[in-house]
């Protein structure tokens, strides 16, 4: 409670809580109408230590060839290069 200006105890009206709208997750769609993947290149997540990722549009694996020679534990996952590797190689 806060007093005014005549020390009299005044309480103060409490706030009325907003009503929180959940809205459903947009549902993803395709730019080009057919597999995004293949024209645009794969959304890539972050790299973990071992030099893998996982395109978060189509879930493929993905492992950089110049970090480690193949995949730990998927034989058909797809080889790109990582930032660090690919700037060295346009830089070259």
């Amino acid at each position: 409670m806060q007093a005014n200006l005549w020390d009299e105890n005044v309480t103060r009206p409490r706030r009325k809580r907003k009503k929180i709208l959940h809205l459903p997750a947009a549902t993803p769609y395709s730019i080009t109408g057919s597999d995004d993947c293949h024209i645009v290149g794969h959304t890539l997540t972050s790299w973990d230590l071992a030099g893998c990722t996982t395109c978060s549009d189509c879930g493929v694996r993905i492992f950089c060839p110049q970090c480690i020679s193949n995949h730990p534990s998927d034989a058909n996952a797809v080889p790109v290069l990582c930032a660090r590797h690919e700037e060295s190689t346009v830089s070259a």
